[in-house]
């Protein structure tokens, strides 16, 4: 059995994940082929069989998994789509909103027209709102705009650049969590504790503030109906609570850094891989 593991190029994390991917192979006997979609042969393309395993592991390469998707390869897709048109994670809370998961309001689109920006703001329930990069990690462009003169003047450069923005409500809250969710189970769960004088949940040294958190049933079922209505079977969820404890799904991260499982990373990795060799096993009969 072979799993290739596809990423594009080598941004922060990277050579981590690769690391712990291919140790958690050898560990499960399972032949491990990494593939940089930047780099790779697009002449030569693998025709990836029910004794095969594909899992996008890191941001980009979606044109090359989309060629090697087909309804054979055991994936971590509910089922398994012809095309990859993931992009960035508010793509997911798009489908979230419909769905009528509890979540900030969002506006999907950042604008400079002042009558819109009013309305969006009432919409939003008023400052601060947050501004956010899309396809931004770690919270870089990630934005909070406490009054009207903050807000015009931000926007006003914001829409001049060559990246896309939104707005969401502003969330009051003291902790988060990230939550790993697999298939039907919430299989690891971390509290994150947001660092002095920063109101992002996107600390660089993830060691320093992530504790164990023990999710109540609803913040559970919210984490798991949330990765299931993505057409995924695994994730990680990042969940901020109010200062009521009311849990609000900010987004799900498919993939997912390992940086998260801490100490846990060979557990979790472990039982990534044991899942998808199960799903293998029973389509095969």
């Amino acid at each position: 059995m072979r799993l290739f593991a596809l990423h594009e190029g080598f941004y922060a994390g990277v050579r981590q994940r690769i690391e712990l991917l291919a140790d958690a192979c050898n560990r499960e006997n399972i032949a491990f082929v990494c593939i940089d979609s930047l780099t790779c042969d697009y002449s030569d393309i693998p025709k990836l069989t029910r004794n095969d395993l594909l899992y996008n592991f890191a941001r980009g390469s979606a044109v090359l998994e989309s060629l090697l998707l087909n309804d054979e390869v055991t994936t971590f897709y509910i089922k398994n789509p012809q095309l990859t048109t993931f992009r960035s994670t508010p793509d997911w809370s798009v489908i979230h909103q419909k769905a009528g998961f509890q979540a900030p309001r969002t506006i999907y689109h950042l604008t400079a027209d002042r009558s819109l920006l009013r309305k969006y703001v009432d919409y939003l329930g008023g400052f601060p709102v947050i501004i956010k990069l899309r396809g931004g990690t770690r919270g870089i462009g990630t934005i909070k705009i406490e009054s009207w003169e903050n807000l015009i003047s931000t926007v006003d450069y914001l829409v001049t650049t060559a990246d896309t923005f939104m707005m969401r409500e502003f969330i009051g809250s003291d902790y988060g969590a990230r939550v790993i969710v697999l298939e039907n189970e919430v299989i690891l769960s971390s509290k994150f504790l947001f660092q002095e004088h920063d109101f992002r949940n996107a600390p660089l040294d993830l060691a320093l503030v992530y504790e164990p958190l023990e999710p109540d049933a609803d913040t559970e079922k919210l984490c798991i109906d949330a990765v299931r209505a993505a057409n995924i079977e695994m994730a990680g969820v990042d969940i901020l609570f109010d200062r009521q404890k009311r849990p609000y799904l900010l987004e799900i991260n498919f993939p997912t850094g390992f940086g998260s499982f801490g100490n846990n990373a060979e557990y979790v990795l472990s039982r990534m891989l044991r899942h998808l060799i199960g799903k293998s096993e029973r389509s095969r009969g």
